[in-house]
This record gives C-alpha cells, structure tokens and sequence, in this order.
C-alpha cells in the first residue's frame, strides 16, 4: 500500500518549489485516480509479453504477479435472474461483485466450471452426452455476470476473481500553513497499489497537474521519466 498523504505532500513540494501553482485535494483525487488506474490496468498487458528469468528478484513477470495477487479475492454468489432493456429475463445468473474487475475461475458444487460460448452451447445441448449437467456444468460470460447451465439445480457458486483497487482519496486541510491529512475521516483511503509504484504513481501526477495548471515542461518532464520508468521495468 502506498500512502496517499506521502505523495500528494511529494507532488505539492515539487510544484511549489518550481513556483508551478497549487493542485487541490479535489484535483488531485481526481488525478490519483486516473494514475492508480494506469498502473493497475497496465499490469495485465504487460504481464502477456514479458519473459520470465532464473532470479527471483529480478524476475519481471514474477514481481507484476506478485502485484497483481494483492487483488485476487473469492466470493460466493447466490443465483438470481438478469432483465435487459428489452425486457428479456435471464435465469440461473450471477451477477459479479461490484469490485469485480477480472475473472478467474468459477466452481459449483465443488466442481470446477468451465467456459464455454455460445456458438458451442448449442452443439453440446444437441446431444444427451455433452448435454450440461448438474455434475458437469458450464457457463457463460453475459452482461455484468456470468450464466450457468444447466439452469437449474445450482443455487450458489464460487467465483475467483480480480478486483479493482479502492478509489484513493485525500481528505484533510491546512494548519499553520502546513497541508495536514484527516486520516481518520470517513472515506480517506490511500492507494492500495505494492509499495513500489509510489514513484510511477508521483511521476504519473506530475504530468496530468502539468496539464491542469498548464506548465508543459512538468509534463514533459514527468513523462519522460514515466517513460524511463517503463523501459527498466522490461
């Protein structure tokens, strides 16, 4: 975890100090947002193209892994039914966590589930054989969650997933000229990225407040070192 005090404090002291203007707490969740949400999202693109080494320090797809882990979570859900705007009903649906993100792996009965399309679920209901059961199910990705078939006889399942990241969030004001954190309000939350990305998070703030409070070399600047950031990782 990384704290949100500590680098909102890091990106006022770099802006001041270059006479660069003043980002508010409500600009500046605003941006922090948008960078943990880079950074998380990036860690899945980049974890498909990078190769694994023998050293467990420097092993770059072990250590986005390693990041990526912070946020796997399981969760049971119990089935309901899915209307869309047309007002067809959907029976035997899951609907995912309001913190889903990706999904991983989906168990019924304390049988795994696998995924199939719906193309193929037309073949394999032709036929008694492959037919869905109670003991062999499957399912189906749709809108906002996940269908099992078959679509009865299957009240709850568990599901392993991604979840995203809480919202970071600055609470506080100022006192005797210092900028002073509420830690203790409701809703302050820090970010929940590895401690390690609190420099990309830094570098990542810096150049969308360099285009807030129009000073393209702070953009430039951080986007370079972003930049540098990313080809050392690789």
């Amino acid at each position: 975890m990384v704290s949100i005090d500590n680098v909102y404090k890091t990106v006022l002291n770099i802006l001041n100090k270059e006479n660069r203007g003043y980002i508010v707490p409500r600009e500046f969740n605003t941006l922090a947002t948008q960078a943990q949400n880079e950074i998380f999202e990036g860690y899945f693109s980049f974890r498909n193209y990078v190769v694994s080494n023998d050293s467990d320090y420097s092993d770059i797809k072990k250590n986005v892994e390693e990041k990526i882990a912070l946020f796997e979570n399981e969760e049971t859900i119990s089935a309901g039914t899915f209307t869309n705007a047309e007002g067809n009903t959907t029976s035997s649906y899951y609907a995912y966590p309001s913190n889903f993100y990706r999904l991983g792996s989906v168990a019924a009965n304390a049988i795994h589930v696998e995924e199939i399309s719906n193309k193929d679920l037309l073949y394999v209901n032709r036929a008694p054989l492959t037919k869905p059961t109670i003991n062999n199910p499957v399912h189906l990705r749709h809108e906002g969650g996940i269908v099992i078939h078959p679509t009865t006889g299957i009240s709850s399942i568990n599901i392993s997933y991604v979840r995203k990241p809480a919202t970071p969030n600055w609470i506080g004001g100022t006192a005797g000229g210092q900028v002073v954190p509420n830690t203790g309000a409701v809703g302050y939350q820090n970010f929940e990225l590895h401690a390690s990305e609190e420099h990309e998070l830094i570098i990542k703030i810096l150049a969308y407040a360099g285009v807030i409070i129009r000073a393209a070399d702070i953009t430039q600047v951080a986007a370079q070192k972003d930049q540098q950031i990313t080809q050392s990782e690789r």
